[in-house]
């Protein structure tokens, strides 16, 4: 497999010009050697790694499926086959998102492994890069074990989760191809990595750019908070989501405007990001003379072709709400007039996609180490502080909670659940907070083992039955 690192790899390391293109063919040792050898080689090897996982994000439904598949949104007919469990394994954005998922794994793999055998520059640059890879492998995952994971976020560790390729995948006629580990296994990885990461990773890179879109040692423990919090583990997703915490507010702090936080960006023009990105997609920020990319959500959210927010989401805000009045707009009102009534998200209001994408904000992990602790001890005054700091940003003017507000521990948790609804909606996490937690989905008559896709038909043909459909889609 020959893999290139084009110019807007080396942006999304170095942020600067590049013309070189760079070919990392497997089965050639020479020129694997002279990458790895170098570390502005090695950096850029791994510049790819993070590109695929971009790339696997935003050009294909990696995020959007967790939000327009959950009540949030109202949808065109041609979205509805997902919302009914019916997607089918020959579905272009099933295979796609399988493979370009396993395709970031594999550059991630790429580093892993044989940057050791040839590297020459110094031990820890090696060691942290290596870190990095890990965590985009056990990012890339993740994703997959949510949308492809049978049971997965339903507490079935025994559940047939994904092929747990850890080296370069050499090819389908090496004989590589190996069966589907289960659920359990595949969460142990991602643990794995991410905590063998955490050492070797710097608290933050060089520039603030790099310290919110590359692994640091925040970003590691922030998704380990999310994997703990999906398998249940609550006294683990409370200590990593602690960790994170601890580095507020040199690392980490709230944004308090808005608006500074998801930018108006109508002319699609580079973007920073705030201290509230624990990690994030630079999109605006990759744009050379003849290459930009978009997120992939900017002009279905913007346009309203493909879906619209539901109107009984808008009316569970409190009218004051700044994540009602801010984050909600009209989006077109150009092209699309049947829909001009309708609202959708500001998170995206670049019609052309050209808005960057958090994928972990210190606000999901105030909410995580909330909820966990809550699970664990009930009603106590951490956790109602917590909800506070988040919820009081956009509700300014109302009182704070208090453990006195709540009848039971389920009650905080509800608030806690609601406020995570309120705060991460349209960003990918929604579908699979309702299903932890055993909520409906869009359609609340889907069988659960349709809660997850089908597997891609062409790797169960390739590898002749060895990687298994998923129960809920055999005949």
């Amino acid at each position: 497999m020959n893999n290139k690192i084009f110019t807007i790899l080396s942006l999304f390391l170095v942020l600067c010009s590049c013309n070189k293109k760079l070919e990392i063919p497997p089965e050639n040792t020479l020129v694997e050697k002279e990458v790895f050898k170098t570390a502005s080689g090695a950096e850029q090897a791994l510049s790819e790694a993070y590109f695929n996982f971009l790339d696997a994000e935003t050009n294909y439904f990696s995020i959007n499926y967790g939000d327009f598949t959950t009540p949030l949104l109202e949808k065109s007919t041609g979205s509805l086959t997902y919302d009914l469990g019916e997607a089918t394994p020959t579905d272009y954005y099933v295979v796609q998102t399988w493979q370009q998922l396993f395709k970031a794994i594999n550059s991630a793999n790429n580093v892993i492994v044989k940057l050791p055998l040839y590297a020459q520059f110094d031990q820890q640059i090696q060691k942290q890069f290596i870190a990095e890879a890990r965590f985009v492998r056990a990012f890339g995952y993740l994703q997959l074990l949510c949308l492809y994971g049978d049971g997965a976020l339903s507490g079935n560790m025994s559940g047939l989760g994904l092929p747990l390729q850890l080296t370069p995948f050499e090819g389908y006629n090496t004989g590589e191809i190996i069966p589907r580990n289960t659920n359990g296994e595949v969460y142990a990885q991602i643990i794995k990595d991410l905590t063998e990461a955490i050492n070797d990773l710097p608290i933050r890179q060089k520039d603030e750019l790099k310290t919110r879109t590359r692994a640091t040692r925040g970003t590691a423990y922030a998704l380990l908070s999310r994997v703990y919090l999906y398998m249940g583990d609550f006294q683990n997703a409370a200590k990593s989501a602690e960790e994170v915490i601890k580095s507020e507010p040199s690392v980490y702090s709230l944004t308090q405007n808005l608006r500074t936080l998801f930018p108006y960006n109508p002319n699609g023009n580079a973007q920073s990001f705030t201290p509230e990105v624990i990690f994030g997609l630079p999109v605006s920020q990759m744009v050379s003379n003849s290459t930009s990319l978009d997120n992939g959500l900017g002009g279905s959210y913007f346009f309203k072709r493909s879906y619209w927010i539901s109107h009984s989401f808008l009316n569970e805000f409190d009218p004051n709400d700044l994540r009602l009045t801010q984050l909600i707009w009209k989006g077109d009102s150009v092209y699309n007039p049947n829909m001009f009534g309708e609202k959708t998200t500001f998170k995206y209001n670049n019609s052309f996609g050209r808005d960057n994408v958090p994928m972990i904000r210190y606000a999901e992990i105030l909410l995580t180490r909330a909820e966990a602790i809550t699970r664990i001890s009930g009603i106590n005054d951490e956790a109602v502080e917590l909800l506070n700091k988040v919820r009081k940003r956009s509700l300014p003017s109302s009182a704070d909670f208090t453990v006195n507000d709540f009848a039971d521990k389920e009650a905080l948790i509800n608030e806690i659940l609601k406020q995570r609804k309120f705060e991460l909606a349209f960003e990918g996490l929604y579908r699979y907070d309702l299903i932890r937690n055993n909520l409906p989905i869009h359609n609340p008559d889907i069988p659960e083992n349709r809660k997850v896709l089908p597997i891609p038909q062409i790797e169960i043909d390739i590898s002749k039955n060895l990687i298994t459909q998923n129960p809920g889609y055999t005949k």
